[in-house]
């Protein structure tokens, strides 16, 4: 469930998450990945590695080798391949693995593909989608499945965290929980098949019109060469020669632009962030709140409600995660595990061995009963 933050289950009335969490696990927040956008952090969960591994280090981002420019719709493999997903993963051990939308899973990694997989269509019901998966799994051996829902980031986007609207998107996300948890029952599935329920990044409120940078307020034209996504985090490629103008530009008026500013061998190590040739010579980072841009006529029209992406340090950007099935104890609380955690996770509920990866079973450990498992 895209764009979840932790806390809407504790500001919402959410009956369906809170059987879950009453009969399985509730982990209060998760530690994502630095740069809290989605495909960086769906891929993070996907493979159990840090951005600076998997290479997916923005929604949009410039290859200096390749000389070219990602976009959420691009499938080439060259992209993806720094990272073993956890459906390759699957489908190399010998498990019938299918995705229902997931950043990445149109991709042939190494030429391997899922058994089944969608390209994205935002239009398919969400229901719609439940019922599929629940066939896989009852009728179709499959052992490991993803689903996607775009909600409720999408709605997070246009109204913010706090609006009226988000509280009902969250309470419609909640009667498809149970829709899902009414057809486990309903197919035989709900004492066979462990669910993992998650998200990306959390969401916190914007206002471009009164906190909205440009850097070109700040940092002459003929410096920079490009920047490849504007918003929280911002990696910039200066021109030839001028990434100590750029950088000394942006960093004597940091406060006032509301930035944290790095070159790129300073980011801090914590980060896992910086050591991928797709990190860009100067980062910029927006205080809570607070967009980055290289041309902010293009928000004259689009006032978004809110955004995620900024620094994974802020509660806000902080997402769900629930479980349940026959190898998750009842009624488990725990405060949170790191999004990387749950690669490795997915591998010991399925019985493989993992690809080397960043994250720890032993974060999630003391929320499984033991014994032999089955994924859902």
């Amino acid at each position: 469930m895209d764009g979840f933050r932790w806390d809407y289950l504790e500001k919402i009335d959410t009956p369906h998450f809170d059987y879950l969490a009453d009969h399985g696990v509730k982990v209060r927040y998760v530690n994502n990945t630095f740069i809290t956008e989605t495909f960086p952090c769906h891929y993070s969960i996907a493979t159990g590695l840090y951005e600076e591994s998997h290479g997916i280090i923005a929604n949009k981002m410039y290859d200096p080798v390749f000389n070219e420019t990602f976009g959420m719709a691009n499938h080439d493999p060259k992209w993806w391949e720094a990272g073993e997903p956890i459906w390759i993963t699957a489908t190399k051990q010998n498990m019938k693995s299918a995705t229902y939308f997931w950043p990445g899973s149109e991709v042939a990694i190494k030429g391997v593909r899922p058994e089944i997989w969608y390209p994205y269509n935002e239009s398919v019901p969400f229901e719609e989608r439940i019922d599929t998966v629940m066939d896989w799994f009852a009728n179709q051996g499959v052992h490991l499945a993803t689903l996607y829902f775009h909600e409720p980031d999408h709605t997070g986007h246009l109204y913010g965290p706090d609006s009226q609207q988000i509280k009902d998107k969250v309470v419609y996300m909640d009667n498809i929980l149970g829709y899902l948890l009414r057809k486990l029952r309903e197919n035989q599935l709900w004492d066979s098949v462990n669910v993992i329920i998650t998200s990306d990044h959390g969401m916190t409120s914007v206002d471009v019109d009164t906190q909205l940078v440009d850097i070109h307020d700040y940092v002459p034209h003929h410096t920079v060469k490009m920047v490849p996504k504007d918003g929280p985090v911002i990696n910039i490629l200066p021109e030839d020669g001028q990434i100590d103008t750029v950088y000394q530009s942006l960093k004597n008026q940091s406060d006032k632009m509301h930035l944290t500013v790095y070159k790129k061998e300073d980011i801090p190590e914590h980060y896992h962030y910086k050591n991928n040739r797709r990190v860009m010579p100067v980062v910029a980072l927006a205080d809570e709140g607070w967009l980055v841009v290289d041309y902010k006529q293009k928000y004259d029209h689009y006032h978004p409600g809110g955004a995620h992406g900024y620094n994974n340090q802020f509660m806000s950007m902080k997402p769900i995660f629930l479980a349940h099935g026959p190898n998750f104890k009842s009624n488990y609380r725990q405060e949170s595990i790191k999004n990387i955690d749950i690669y490795p996770l997915i591998c010991e509920l399925l019985g493989i061995v993992p690809s080397p990866n960043n994250g720890s079973l032993g974060n999630t450990e003391e929320m499984l009963r033991g014994g032999e498992y089955i994924m859902g």
